[in-house]
């Protein structure tokens, strides 16, 4: 098992944390928008933990592989709807050189380049994408098969699918519901939280929706000071005329006070 990065989720997933060596389905409505922050902070587990092990492997025999736990740390993506952001996730600590972009049109070529990333050594995660069109829709042996080959060479997997395929019989041992968490009045700032329903488990269903923060706390800390500075800022009249040989100020009323943009501007 390796641990979510989410501690609500690591509290409901049988083992505290991602089985590996098994499918594990996510379910949404559209691919590419809520998979990646959800899935971030296992990903950076995993290169970070390889990163600090080679320098104390040097003076050791090779080690053996240790169940439950994977070996590597090159993450696959197979069929991704979109090319990855790769300064979001390196500002997120994920180096994308660790990052094997798969480009595979048809489910035959996906389903193939899977099953052989699943064998490769230098692989620790496989993310697969399939649309499962009327035409060409993913069947239980296809999935079963993925499934053996994770399991044989313990090896962390993921399949996104549309919300249609809810209704089909699975055989992940792990299978969520994956949407955007609504704003509540009670919580107007979590409007980028994640909401997870545990559709599939070893043991029973969960029957309750888990929200997740997107943020990283560091980053949710920074915003939140933030805003609180802009809302105890006095208030300034704007000048009733302004300068002809300065154009380049009437633009800054467009300005963003968000603490990214700041950063982002000054990069």
């Amino acid at each position: 098992m390796l641990s979510s990065g989410h501690a609500e989720l690591d509290a409901h997933l049988p083992g505290g944390g991602w089985p590996v060596g098994a499918l594990c389905e996510i379910l949404q409505t559209q691919p590419g928008q809520h998979e990646w922050r959800l899935l971030l902070p296992v990903l950076r587990q995993l290169t970070q933990v390889r990163t600090q092990g080679q320098n104390q492997s040097v003076r050791r025999q090779p080690a053996r592989a240790q169940p439950g736990r994977p070996r590597a740390r090159q993450v696959v993506l197979v069929g991704a709807p979109c090319m990855p952001f790769a300064p979001g996730l390196a500002g997120q600590g994920l180096s994308v050189s660790t990052l094997l972009l798969v480009q595979a049109d048809s489910l035959a070529e996906r389903l193939w380049a899977a099953e052989q990333a699943l064998r490769c050594a230098d692989v620790a995660a496989l993310l697969l994408w399939v649309a499962d069109a009327s035409s060409s829709r993913v069947r239980a042996d296809h999935l079963r098969r993925l499934h053996l080959s994770a399991q044989a060479q313990a090896k962390l997997l993921f399949v996104m699918r549309p919300l249609s395929v809810q209704g089909e019989s699975s055989p992940a041992v792990l299978r969520l519901l994956l949407g955007q968490a609504p704003v509540g009045a009670d919580a107007p700032a979590r409007g980028d939280a994640l909401a997870v329903q545990i559709l599939k488990r070893r043991g029973p269903p969960l029957v309750q929706t888990l929200v997740l923060p997107a943020r990283h706390a560091a980053l949710a800390t920074l915003l939140v000071v933030s805003a609180a500075q802009r809302q105890s800022a006095p208030v300034i009249a704007a000048e009733p005329h302004l300068s002809v040989a300065a154009p380049c100020r009437a633009g800054c009323a467009s300005e963003s006070h968000h603490a990214l943009d700041r950063t982002a501007a000054a990069a």
